[in-house]
């Protein structure tokens, strides 16, 4: 801990990620997974796509097979050049375990959110066209890291660098300006790409609760009795 709290620059950050570079891999294994299903054994890539109706129907599954696939391999890359961005940072303050898992509880609850939650508003707004879109990719869970990026500047120890501390808040203001910049020409589909974009938000807000409850669970417990 000790060393840890001495070496908290840029290069002991990015060394020290391995719960980012896992996160990495398992997207790149399901790219190459499911290429392999779709072009080699003929599966249909609509049986590992989710929709607001499917999800409503309760096929849960979906959940977890739409967000770890990605059909263009430059969204992959895309997705994963935030994680690496963002991903060292909030992995030295709140730990692999809690990013790794954080980063998939984001994409289900955006989901099950953004089904259950907006999936009305988009059907009578936006038409049956739009609510029967198909969505897929780890979009959500990258834009969860938002609020975990919040969270990673504000938890005290081990300190960053200052130039740390300008990498980590330059990247997090790029991605969150180029994902919700007001466009008044969005199409009916980039509207709903928002709204889903903002569900994984919310989410990582809820995993962000959860990290500061178990961080302080102790303090928390001793206020209750």
């Amino acid at each position: 801990m000790l060393l840890k709290l001495r070496n908290s620059n840029l290069l002991s950050i990015v060394l020290g990620a391995r719960g980012t570079f896992l996160i990495c891999f398992i997207l790149l294994s399901c790219y190459l997974l499911y290429s392999v299903l779709a072009y080699t054994f003929l599966i249909p890539t609509g049986n590992f796509l989710g929709d607001i109706p499917s999800v409503l129907r309760g096929e849960f599954w979906r959940i977890i097979t739409s967000t770890v696939y990605h059909y263009e391999w430059e969204h992959l890359l895309k997705n994963m050049l935030a994680i690496i961005v963002l991903g060292p940072f909030i992995e030295w303050k709140t730990g692999s375990f809690a990013l790794v898992t954080s980063f998939f509880l984001s994409s289900w609850i955006g989901v099950l959110l953004f089904s259950f939650g907006f999936g009305g508003f988009i059907q009578s707004t936006f038409g049956i066209g739009t609510y029967i879109y198909s969505f897929y990719g780890a979009s959500m869970s990258v834009y969860g890291l938002f609020p975990m990026a919040i969270i990673a500047l504000l938890i005290k120890k081990p300190a960053f660098s200052l130039m740390t501390k300008f990498v980590l808040l330059g990247s997090f203001l790029y991605y969150f300006i180029v994902g919700f910049w007001p466009n008044p020409d969005a199409s009916d589909t980039e509207v709903v790409v928002q709204i889903a974009h903002s569900c994984g938000v919310l989410a990582g807000l809820l995993c962000v609760l959860i990290i500061l409850i178990l961080r302080n669970r102790k303090k928390i417990f001793s206020y209750m009795s």
